[in-house]
């Protein structure tokens, strides 16, 4: 039996194998359910869903943030963060936080008698504006940034560090999607 992966969306993705150019296997998934198709999974790595739905199959990144602060990020976006519709995607020092960037909270109550919670799921489109990063793994010293939407610039933006990433999250959680996201500098 194929290995497969079926993702927020409802989307089946299968792993296929194919040899590179030296004869070395490489992995990827596709929806496609022919060709090559993988029925064991290899050793030494992880099946992978970005924020997006995107499925990627790839060797584990190293993870610096403690399953403790994943926690307490996450707890803190249920707390402070008015959206409540996001994903957390840990990759090595940083937290990157996804909500939907496109609003559906209003959808459902309009076309409730055309579209289910699967339809919805297939339209919905995660961003990040903001991410949190451990700067010294020997301190726990953390910061957060924001994406930055000023002319040509369209990169992360330092806003603050602490060695206290509770009150960094509840300080700075609370502005996203809100007009005030734009004023912090």
């Amino acid at each position: 039996m194929p290995i497969t992966h079926t993702n927020f969306r409802g989307d089946v993705y299968y792993l296929h194998s194919r040899k590179t150019k030296k004869g070395k296997n490489t992995y990827y998934f596709a929806k496609k359910s022919t060709g090559n198709l993988v029925e064991k999974l290899p050793s030494g790595y992880e099946i992978y869903e970005a924020p997006n739905g995107m499925v990627y199959f790839r060797k584990p990144l190293k993870k610096l943030f403690t399953d403790e602060e994943i926690r307490l990020v996450e707890k803190a976006m249920k707390q402070y963060c008015p959206i409540k519709d996001f994903k957390l995607d840990v990759r090595e020092e940083f937290i990157y936080i996804y909500t939907v960037a496109n609003n559906l909270e209003d959808l459902p109550n309009a076309l409730s008698l055309l579209m289910d919670e699967k339809a919805l799921a297939k339209v919905k489109d995660y961003k990040t504006d903001m991410r949190f990063e451990l700067l010294d793994s020997e301190k726990r010293i953390f910061g957060v940034d924001r994406f930055c939407y000023l002319g040509g610039i369209d990169d992360w933006m330092d806003l603050d560090s602490s060695t206290n990433l509770e009150a960094l999250v509840a300080e700075y959680v609370s502005h996203l999607g809100q007009e005030s996201f734009y004023d912090l500098i």
